[in-house]
């Protein structure tokens, strides 16, 4: 049995486009699509971008395609280890408001995330910080 170490300086800032390329990277490595698939763990410090803000900024330039491939990362990751679990603070949550305000959100992209996920944040956020 191993220990993570938690180093705070990794949690300051926001997600950087290094970052971003990386867990594209994961994401071809691991073959995610449509079906669930086997998620590879990361490095400590890449599992600490999960939980810095700044997604929708950072992966704003990405296309579609991208953009659902990191959704269907994080909500597979998440599930397969405890230390990708973010709640309310998942980048699926702005990756997901990317796709909306792009018009191209899929319905059954919502209900692959419902059904893939044991988040109840996902994938809309946390509904009552809007009311």
């Amino acid at each position: 049995m191993t220990v993570d170490s938690f180093d705070p300086k990794a949690m300051s800032g926001a997600v950087t486009d290094a970052q971003v390329v990386q867990w594209l990277a994961v994401a071809e490595r691991c073959g995610v699509g449509g079906d669930a698939v086997a998620i590879e763990q990361v490095d400590h410090g890449l599992v600490a971008s999960l939980f810095l803000p700044g997604w929708d900024n950072t992966c704003g330039e990405l296309d579609n395609t991208a953009l659902i491939k990191l959704i269907r990362l994080f909500t597979l990751g998440e599930m397969q280890h405890a230390n990708w679990q973010t709640g309310a603070k998942s980048p699926v949550v702005p990756l997901v408001k990317l796709l909306k305000k792009r018009g191209v959100f899929d319905v059954e992209l919502g209900r692959w995330i419902k059904a893939n996920t044991t988040n109840r944040f996902l994938p809309h956020g946390d509904l009552s910080a809007l009311l």
